[in-house]
């Protein structure tokens, strides 16, 4: 791996993200037709919502949405919008 494993002072769920291949998980998900018909999440946003639900120990998508809505700002530099 190319990627840099020194990550002193990110939070946990960004060094997660830095060490996901972006570009892999989307041409995975286009090669097996997964983004076909999605209307609000491609894959990638679902598989970073879905570790931020794990991460912050939400419990139902109310804690989600208003978790990430929280934290607005961050979202572009994670790769979501």
């Amino acid at each position: 791996m190319s990627k840099s494993t020194f990550f002193t002072g990110q939070p946990v769920l960004n060094q997660l993200l830095g060490l996901i291949d972006r570009n892999n998980v989307r041409s995975l998900a286009r090669r097996g037709d997964h983004d076909l018909y999605y209307r609000y999440f491609d894959t990638y946003t679902h598989l970073v919502t879905m570790l931020y639900c794990v991460f912050n120990r939400c419990t139902s998508s109310r804690e989600v949405i208003s978790g990430m809505k929280a934290s607005l700002h961050k979202l572009h530099h994670i790769g979501i919008s």
